[in-house]
């Protein structure tokens, strides 16, 4: 299976309007008009990345990860089929929200929701930031990256290794158990890391990241966290394996969000899979 980004990410929220205001005011997508309880932000060129619906919950609620075209959605969805795994094809309802021609859903071995899809819609216009954000690095890259906490990770990594065609990036058992998975040059779009550590038996998503190609964007949106009195659940700080720089601040849908720049790149030609010592090369205190 080649799957190319990771294209879209869907959260569910108890109070979405104050989300709308954070994903705004704080991290400066555009909010695009949504339906069904739903809405959407813009981040580049496509008509949405990240979409929040009301619900009576809080947290992750899908993962959308883009194939070539109908006939690669055609194959993944014989691959699966063959993985005896049970795919169920997208509702015209679900196309509308999620503005692509098609789209399969299915559970991953810990429950989460993963949607292969084609066709995704663009935007009207040109990106326009709610503040200073000019642009974020996508493309070709996708959204940013995951990370979900899950109760087994090596079930996970089987699964999206030998199933879904992923690549392992990096590994690591101290403190905390972690697998770093990429799907194009981007160091991860998905980890997976040990929710019981956590304290946490279900699946959860820890965190979703933007990349911006500027560090004093960085800074000038941790300088508005903290003056907005935003909870900030780690400082300042850059990560061992994909060298970005970032920060993580709490999101009002109880999901961390990770700031950063300045990631790697990987070329499968010369990376060589390695188990890192621990996460951070210095900060990202609690």
């Amino acid at each position: 299976m080649d799957i190319k980004q990771l294209g879209y990410l869907g959260l569910s929220a108890r109070e979405p309007d104050a989300f709308t205001a954070y994903a705004t005011d704080i991290l400066g997508m555009q909010q695009v008009a949504g339906e069904d309880g739903t809405t959407h932000f813009r981040i580049d060129d496509r008509h949405h990345r990240v979409t929040v619906e009301a619900s009576d919950r809080d947290g992750g609620a899908y993962y959308g990860w883009e194939v070539e075209d109908a006939n690669a959605l055609s194959a993944a969805m014989d691959e699966l089929s063959n993985n005896g795994v049970r795919a169920v094809e997208a509702t015209d309802r679900e196309l509308e929200i999620r503005r692509v021609a098609g789209m399969t859903h299915f559970l991953d071995p810990a429950g989460n929701r993963v949607e292969l899809y084609h066709g995704p819609a663009a935007g009207e216009g040109e990106f326009t930031s709610a503040r200073d954000v000019e642009r974020f690095v996508t493309g070709d890259l996708g959204l940013g990256h995951v990370v979900l906490a899950s109760p087994d990770i090596e079930v996970q990594q089987r699964f999206y290794t030998e199933v879904l065609g992923f690549k392992i990036s990096d590994t690591m058992r101290k403190p905390f158990q972690a697998t770093f998975m990429h799907t194009n040059p981007r160091h991860h779009s998905i980890a997976f890391v040990d929710g019981p550590f956590f304290g946490i038996n279900e699946p959860f998503l820890h965190h979703f990241m933007l990349e911006v190609p500027d560090m004093d964007q960085v800074g000038r949106t941790y300088d508005l966290v903290l003056d907005r009195e935003v909870p900030v659940a780690m400082t300042l700080g850059r990560h061992t394996n994909d060298k970005v720089f970032s920060f993580y601040a709490q999101s009002p849908v109880g999901v961390h969000t990770e700031f950063g720049f300045g990631g790697v790149l990987i070329d499968d030609e010369t990376w060589e899979v390695t188990e890192i010592p621990g996460p951070d090369l210095w900060g990202h205190r609690h």
